[in-house]
């Protein structure tokens, strides 16, 4: 009987010292029980165990897709971070034989195609010249470390204390080393299942974007909340018995080092001692005089209320730049908006003319790279030390600079209420040189006058006709055309109220017009005809009594350029004028990549594009065989990006102009450009067969080939980029 209660007792006592092991054990760590011993069922599984779809993942299926498609539309480098993710579930459900899931997995990205698709369909080749800007282009400017070396791939790794700060990074880290060799002691082995989602979203995040030449922290902040996550997991490793005082002791250290980089407390040593903890810079609120971006804004309006502006910006600093400017101008409805110009030494004499207001500062010109510094110092000479511009209001700024906001002497465009109303759009003078060029800007002047609605809405169909075009010579020019928005389109409501939009008002247009260069010689008088643009409402206009003579030849004043006296030419006059060089193909293009984006800095919402569209249609009807019209009506379409429209349009040059292959050409690039790859090379065969030597047309029938999926034809035709001069 002794013996029998000795057994039990023991039993007992070992019952009791299993019990605290596992109590001990369970102190130690914490969350061994959350811990997966087998996959979890949200990853991939062996092959033998794939559970059934169930009707909920039919729902996050839907959802996922959404989701993506309008993550890309927000930010199309999102697909940066969440391909690698989406690669592994295709290729997890392919081994697994999971044909439902990946089902789901394919649905969800037509889902999302659906969703961000026919946006990337009109953008796809800004998305690709805009990319490479802002990763070849800047990579090469700022010295970033080339790919074939080993500082290009620990980048990101490097800064991850800046990103995170030391304290949020080590000690997570420690606790998840403790944590795995006490694990390694027992019987049990760790498994960190539950965490490989987020190492796959880092890790692959983290490559691809390495792979980038551009190297940036900000390229990356989309991965550092995944981090957070697997480091505030690591966290609760550490072992209860002092796992509470480390947490609570990270989390102070963190929040000291927030607050030591958001206000500068401590001094020397408080700077000091951050950096030490958290490295990086810090971001001090501004607590001094307020710059005065408002001030200047409103100071423009306040001098042209009833005119929209664009704001030359010459400085480049973090408080004084084009972005900070327009910002403000947008606050006030939009009717000052900021650009940054004086970049290009050769266009800095066109930036001056176009623009009627620029913003100069006196010191540091910020971050003005030095192939452009030439630039920007002749823009601020030819306004600051030329007669043009006049002094407008100066502000001191915190920093003790200067900055300086100059206004151009003589307006493009003055307006100014009238006393009366006006039920139509008068014109009641004009101004034009007696004798003009052909070829050479030559200054007009219009007034017109109107309520404020049509004038707002208003084109204007101007005609210089010569007396005689009956008996005008084949290949010459008999008129001059000058069709474009009464006051250039910048008519803008400003704090004009509602019910006085009848009151008349009279505008003062000063522009140039450009004789073409074969236009005949003879004297021409002026004809107008008005057009809403919203309604498409069209009347005759009465016109002054006034004519210009051409001459036969230009004067030798005249034959180098004149033009730094002169308005420059309003943009839908450049618009037609760098059209007339299409059909001569890529030699013909090369002026025109090289203006249209000056021209785009001066047009904030490239409104001239719509302005020629519209006038170039109501001509058309009138001549519906005149092919410079109808390159130009095709030219204007293309700029918008509006890919049926412009396909239309090339469609009529193609029948104007059957014998020239270019034609061809630019309406197979609008039909590869809206993807549709047979009609575009449809649209080549006739191109083929007048020249199937021209590398442009076989490059193009390659392209095509290529996203039909004829790869034979494709390298065939491809071979012909190494003829193609660029």
């Amino acid at each position: 009987g002794r013996r029998k209660k000795e057994e039990g007792r023991r039993k007992k006592e070992e019952g009791r010292r299993k019990k605290e092991e596992g109590r001990r054990k369970k102190e130690d760590f914490p969350h061994s029980a959350d811990l997966p011993l087998s996959p979890s069922p949200n990853l991939p599984l062996s092959p033998s165990h794939t559970p059934p779809l169930s009707p909920s993942s039919f729902f996050w299926a839907i959802a996922f897709g959404i989701s993506l498609g309008l993550s890309i539309l927000v930010k199309h480098t999102t697909v940066l971070f969440l391909f690698t993710p989406i690669v592994w579930l295709a290729v997890g459900a392919v081994r697994q034989k999971a044909w439902g899931r990946l089902a789901q997995l394919a649905g969800s990205l037509l889902l999302s195609v659906a969703v961000f698709g026919p946006w990337a369909k009109t953008n796809w080749l800004l998305i690709l010249t805009g990319g490479k800007r802002a990763t070849v282009d800047s990579a090469i400017a700022e010295g970033d470390p080339a790919l074939n070396t080993i500082d290009a791939w620990i980048y990101y790794g490097q800064h991850l204390p800046e990103h995170i700060s030391w304290p949020l990074l080590l000690i997570p880290l420690v606790g998840l080393i403790l944590y795995w060799r006490r694990r390694q002691n027992s019987s049990s082995i760790l498994h960190l299942n539950s965490c490989r989602w987020l190492a796959v979203f880092w890790g692959g995040a983290y490559l691809i974007n390495s792979l980038n030449i551009n190297k940036d922290d900000r390229y990356v902040i989309p991965y550092l909340p995944v981090l957070s996550i697997f480091l505030a997991y690591c966290l609760t490793l550490w072992p209860s018995r002092w796992g509470r005082q480390i947490r609570w002791g990270t989390i102070g250290l963190a929040i000291l080092a927030m607050l030591f980089h958001m206000w500068p407390l401590g001094g020397a040593f408080g700077h000091s001692l951050v950096q030490i903890i958290s490295p990086g810079n810090s971001n001090y609120p501004y607590l001094g005089k307020e710059w005065p971006h408002r001030e200047v804004i409103a100071e423009i309006i306040d001098r042209e209320p009833y005119l929209q502006s664009t704001l030359g910006v010459l400085p480049s600093t973090p408080e004084i730049n084009q972005h900070n400017l327009n910002f403000y101008g947008a606050l006030a409805n939009f009717q000052v908006y900021g650009r940054q110009v004086g970049t290009n030494l050769k266009e800095v004499p066109q930036d001056v003319r176009s623009l009627s207001w620029f913003v100069t500062k006196s010191g540091p010109q910020g971050s003005i790279r030095e192939r452009i510094k030439k630039a920007q110092n002749a823009a601020v000479a030819a306004i600051e030390k030329g007669d043009k511009f006049e002094l407008d209001k100066t502000w001191i700024l915190p920093d003790y600079t200067n900055l300086n906001l100059y206004r151009k002497r003589v307006q493009p465009v003055e307006i100014q209420p009238l006393n009366e109303a006006r039920s139509q759009v008068q014109l009641e003078q004009v101004t034009v040189g007696a004798k003009a060029v052909p070829g050479v800007a030559l200054p007009v002047t219009y007034t017109w006058s109107g309520p404020w609605q049509e004038l707002q809405s208003g084109l204007v169909l101007v005609t210089w006709q010569n007396q005689q075009s009956g008996d005008i010579p084949p290949g010459k020019t008999f008129r001059i055309l000058h069709d474009r928005a009464i006051a250039q389109a910048t008519l803008h409501p400003g704090m004009l109220e509602a019910d006085k939009f009848a009151v008349g008002f009279r505008v003062v247009d000063r522009t140039s017009m450009l004789p073409p260069a074969n236009i005949a010689p003879g004297t021409y008088n002026l004809q107008a005809t008005y057009l809403n643009r919203k309604t498409g409402e069209t009347y005759p206009i009465n016109v002054p009594a006034v004519s210009v003579k051409i001459e036969t030849e230009p004067r030798n004043e005249n034959k180098a350029p004149d033009n730094e006296d002169k308005p420059e030419l309003d943009l839908v006059t450049q618009l037609r004028a760098m059209a007339v060089n299409l059909p001569k193909g890529l030699p013909g293009l090369e002026p025109v990549f090289e203006q249209i984006g000056r021209i785009n800095q001066y047009d904030p919402i490239q409104d001239y594009t719509v302005q020629a569209e519209q006038a170039l249609e109501y001509r058309l009807k009138q001549e519906p065989n005149n092919l410079e019209l109808a390159y130009a009506l095709a030219f204007s379409r293309v700029l918008q990006q509006n890919v049926e429209s412009a396909i239309a349009a090339l469609e009529k040059v193609t029948q104007l102009d059957s014998k020239n292959p270019y034609a061809y050409a630019y309406l197979a690039f609008v039909h590869l450009y809206g993807w549709h790859p047979k009609a575009a090379q449809t649209a080549l065969k006739p191109a083929l067969a007048l020249n199937s030597n021209l590398p442009e047309i076989r490059v193009l029938n390659g392209v095509a080939a290529l996203m039909q999926g004829n790869l034979i034809q494709a390298w065939q035709d491809l071979q012909y980029l190494k003829k193609l001069k660029i």
